[in-house]
């Protein structure tokens, strides 16, 4: 404990602690740490990144601590210094994760004093149902992206605004061979069309299968920057994909689609409710952005 009080002395400036007192602010520091690690980084394509750059930063602090023991104080001080700049360049190399985060919390304080939005209803899910049949059928690609508390416009490019409300018809038509905006995703919210040809981020998950192509990749990696639900049609195969944060679940047969839209579209069905201000904040505290 000595030698815990001396290094806090001489590398933060703290003086006068009691043990006590540095190991319930050393509890405190590592609980905050794990949280953020639990919600923001476990089970997600940078956990493998965060742990290499912990490794190394533990490495260089056992480094430093010898050359301080050893009265090598320029490269002991050279050594600290390093530590301190990684562990701020964090901000800029998780930015992603820590926007989201971000984004999440201010959305659910928002929707402390507010019930939920009914978003879709049953009418919609036939809809999907016959524009998916459709598209299996036909051999024709898709890409619906279904906004839930997130908005997607921070993370995609282009399109053009329709803020028509759905049918099967209007999905049937924007994703017809060689229309000007059946290349890119159609952004859903409320009922309504909102934005076509749309451009999503590319995900940069190394592990991805090989028989992922473009249209995939970019349903994966705009499930992993928010919160929307994405549905993508193979049009080589015919293959239905429902994607939610990073994670893909793929299936070809129709007879069960109705059941397991309801169930992947489950986030945004939910019916209006009022809800007590420490139940939202518990819901907060809860919070998981790993998709576990």
């Amino acid at each position: 404990m000595d030698s815990v009080r001396m290094w806090l002395q001489n590398y933060l400036g703290v003086s006068g602690l009691t043990g006590a007192s540095i190991l319930f602010q050393f509890a405190i520091i590592i609980g905050v740490l794990y949280f953020f690690y639990a919600r923001l980084i476990k089970d997600t394509p940078v956990e493998k990144t965060v742990k290499g750059i912990l490794y190394f930063l533990i490495l260089l602090w056992v480094v430093s601590e010898v050359f301080s023991v050893l009265r090598l104080r320029i490269l002991s001080t050279m050594l600290h210094n390093l530590i301190l700049l990684i562990i701020l360049s964090f901000m800029v190399i998780f930015q992603p994760e820590l926007r989201r985060f971000m984004a999440r919390l201010g959305n659910s304080i928002e929707a402390l004093p507010q019930a939920h939005k009914h978003q879709l209803n049953n009418k919609m899910i036939d809809v999907l149902v016959q524009s998916i049949t459709y598209w299996q059928q036909h051999k024709t690609g898709a890409l619906l992206v279904f906004e839930n508390q997130e908005p997607v416009s921070a993370v995609t490019t282009g399109g053009t605004t329709l803020n028509a409300v759905l049918s099967s018809e209007l999905l049937i038509n924007l994703f017809f061979i060689n229309t000007p905006l059946h290349d890119g995703a159609v952004v859903i919210k409320n009922n309504q069309v909102l934005k076509a040809g749309v451009i999503l981020p590319l995900s940069h998950d190394a592990t991805l299968n090989w028989k992922y192509g473009t249209r995939h990749r970019a349903a994966i990696g705009m499930s992993e920057s928010t919160d929307c639900l994405v549905i993508v049609v193979s049009e080589e195969t015919g293959d239905i994909s429902f994607i939610k944060d990073g994670h893909i679940d793929t299936f070809h047969l129709l007879d069960k689609l109705p059941e397991r839209l309801n169930q992947f579209l489950r986030p945004i069905l939910k019916k209006p409710k009022t809800e007590k201000l420490w139940m939202r904040i518990k819901e907060l505290i809860k919070l998981d952005l790993s998709g576990k």
